[in-house]
């Protein structure tokens, strides 16, 4: 534990957040990007590592998933469920968006080229 002296000189003890508690944190912040989105759907594709598309047996698309973090926490965006995946060690969350960056049309106009 850490220690705080706030003003009136009292000890205040400081939790560490948990793995679990950062990668919510993390996964929340990563739907809130697209539910409530401040750049446009490129720029935002600019921070990704690599797309895996989702397609059916006739090769349609159907979904992709993008990597946004690994390394530590590896942080998946579906756009096929709309769900941010994100896990570390032995800890899943998974937290829901609404895509209004049109992230699926711009991953569906990628894989068609």
């Amino acid at each position: 534990m850490s220690e705080l002296i706030n003003t009136n000189l009292e000890k205040v003890e400081l939790k560490r957040e948990t793995c679990e508690q950062q990668l919510r944190r993390m996964c929340v912040g990563i739907a809130d990007s697209i539910t409530n989105p401040e750049e446009q759907v490129h720029e935002w594709m600019e921070a990704t590592y690599d797309i895996r598309y989702l397609v059916d047996s006739r090769k349609r698309y159907l979904g992709a998933e993008l990597l946004v973090a690994g390394g530590g926490p590896t942080i998946w965006v579906n756009t096929w469920t709309k769900e941010v995946e994100g896990y570390w060690g032995g800890d899943k969350v998974t937290w829901s968006f609404v895509d209004n960056l049109d992230l699926d049309g711009y991953c569906e106009e990628l894989y068609g080229e």
